[in-house]
């Protein structure tokens, strides 16, 4: 079941969209570097740009409940660094985040809650500028069902934006039924199911209440091996209220490599434009 509110509908999201990248893009992870150490460094060659991107990041676990994380962004030279305590409050977790040059104008506070079916994020931005920005989220949990709402708060208005209202229904382990409203008008209304130990399918329809628009995805994954996992999703405008069937197809497959290094392959095809894009990432964990 969820724990907070962007995990519900997660089932959905992840098999209609999540995994497909079309940036190439390589990764190594090192993990006990030193006594609770770890470092993360990776390159993207986005499409469209044509120099690489990318990241180094350092992560020390003082204790159990004391992180330390700092970053720097390739080529750019952006430092961020943060700090995240747990443990004061059983369930509560605070991140505290910044850019050193910019310490003022990048303090981020971040909290998360999880106790009892409850969960609850607090997201506050621009915190010393004296009308900081604040996105919240609550997530509720009784038995099968979790019910949650988000929303975004500007310090000097106070007025809601982006309130968005979502509930899941989770009758077994092998499926979920999940519905979600954004700013009073995009409705989705999805369905995951597991048909065998190796196969999952889904569907979800999006209704744009104000220009009456309506298109739906379907997606496919099966577990080849213990190594190899591919994934196929479908997506389009139905032909309804004046829309036109215009399927963008994608396509994913990951699995082992390597020693250490697994790779993944994606590709996505728009049958409207007749364009494609296609991604390559390895990722080395030692």
């Amino acid at each position: 079941m969820p724990t907070y509110y962007g995990d519900i509908a997660k089932a959905a999201k992840d098999l209609l969209t999540g995994g497909f990248n079309y940036d190439n893009k390589y990764t190594f992870d090192a993990k006990n570097v030193a006594d609770g150490v770890k470092i993360n460094v990776n390159a993207t060659q986005k499409d469209g740009l044509d120099d690489p991107v990318g990241a180094a990041k350092t992560t020390m676990e003082l204790d159990k409940n004391l992180v330390l994380e700092a970053e720097v962004a390739l080529p750019s030279g952006k430092i961020a660094a943060s700090i995240a305590h747990a443990g004061v409050i059983d369930g509560l977790k605070t991140t505290i985040s910044a850019n050193p040059k910019d310490f003022a104008g990048s303090l981020k506070i971040a909290n998360q809650f999880a106790r009892g079916g409850v969960g609850l994020k607090t997201d506050v931005a621009d915190v010393a500028a004296g009308a900081p920005k604040t996105d919240a989220s609550a997530c509720f949990v009784f038995g099968d069902v979790a019910l949650g709402a988000t929303a975004a708060f500007d310090g000097k208005t106070m007025k809601p934006t982006k309130v968005a209202v979502a509930a899941q229904f989770t009758p077994s382990e092998n499926l979920t039924l999940a519905a979600t409203l954004a700013d009073a008008d995009v409705l989705k209304a999805s369905v995951v199911a597991s048909l065998d130990a190796k196969t999952t399918a889904g569907a979800e329809v999006t209704f744009k209440t104000k220009k009456r628009d309506v298109s739906a995805a379907l997606a496919a994954s099966r577990k080849f091996s213990a190594a190899c996992v591919g994934k196929v999703a479908v997506s389009s405008p139905l032909p309804v209220n004046g829309g036109a069937l215009s399927p963008v197809i994608s396509a994913s497959t990951s699995g082992d490599v390597a020693a250490k290094t697994t790779g993944a392959a994606s590709v996505r095809y728009d049958t409207k434009s007749g364009k494609y894009k296609y991604g390559v990432q390895f990722t080395t964990k030692v």
